[in-house]
This record gives C-alpha cells, structure tokens and sequence, in this order.
C-alpha cells in the first residue's frame, strides 16, 4: 500500500514558512492554484507613540494549504518560502477540517467586529440584554465589546461577547 492511499483525497495541512515569509509563501502557492488560509487578528500596539491598529497572523511562520493527497508535493516544498509540510512519522498530518472552519468564522466574527465604530448602534440578539438597542464604544479584548445601554432610564456601560451582536 502506497503512503498516497492513506491520505484523503482532499484536506487541510499545516505548512511551515521560512522566517518572515508567510506572505510570499501564500502568493506563491495561490499562483500555482493551491487554496491557502492563514488566520489573522487585528493588534494594537504602541508605535511612536501612538496606538496603531495592525493585523498580524494569528500563527507567525505557518500557512494551512488545501490539497488533494494526489497533488505535487515536490511543488508544494519547493515552493519560494516554504519551509516543510508539518508531518509525523513521515507522513503530512493532516488539520482537521472543523478546527479550519472555526478559525475562519472567528476571523470573520473579528471582521464584523473590526467594522464597528465608536458611537454605531448595534443591536444584541441574545443574552440578557437581547432585543435591546445599544450604542458600540470600544472593544473589550479579543472577545467583548464595550457597549452603552439605556437601563432604567439611565446610561450604563456594559461589556458583554461579541458573538451577542448584531450590527
């Protein structure tokens, strides 16, 4: 039994990039019709003084690629800025196909998220504040938002998942 009939016919695996060449990597396998994600998050930092917003990779150095087991690997390593297809026992190990899929809905979520100015209303759906009507302050970390309600006639600020909005 050849290795090639032990792998699916289509998955995700994880590739390792040379250092700082994620980007180039991606590009170059894109060009040769590979299907690459590489999940990102939006930092800030301190830089001159002044709070900047940059999005970096969520896992710095690694690309997950999308392939069938039938497909060239000898193209996939050599590519410009890949390092190695991550493996065990010399066999490619391959992501399972859930673990992608949330990473790319947490990537949107943070989109959705990102889109959101100060002073937007936004609507929650669910939790206890739900059907209410609020106005976006701020982000909270990675998985809140800084939201002001009208409770009782008064101004209070509440920090509740972001998964509870609607925009």
């Amino acid at each position: 039994m050849s290795k090639d009939a032990l792998l699916p016919e289509i998955a995700w695996y994880l590739v390792q990039c040379k250092s700082r060449q994620d980007g180039r990597a991606r590009d170059h396998l894109v060009r040769q019709g590979f299907d690459c994600f590489c999940p990102t998050l939006d930092v800030e930092v301190l830089k001159d003084g002044r709070l900047r917003r940059l999005t970096q990779p969520m896992f710095p150095g690694y690309l997950f690629v999308h392939f069938r087991a039938q497909d060239n690997w000898t193209a996939l390593r050599s590519t410009r800025g890949v390092m190695r297809v991550v493996s065990f026992s010399s066999s490619p190990s391959r992501v399972p196909e859930s673990i992608v899929e949330h990473l790319k809905q947490r990537c949107a979520n943070a989109d959705q998220c990102a889109a959101l100015h100060p002073g937007e209303c936004v609507q929650v759906r669910v939790g206890p504040y739900a059907e209410m009507e609020a106005i976006f302050l701020a982000m909270d970390g990675e998985q809140r938002v800084m939201l002001l309600l009208n409770i009782l006639n008064r101004q209070q600020q509440v920090s509740i998942p972001i998964s509870h909005l609607v925009a």
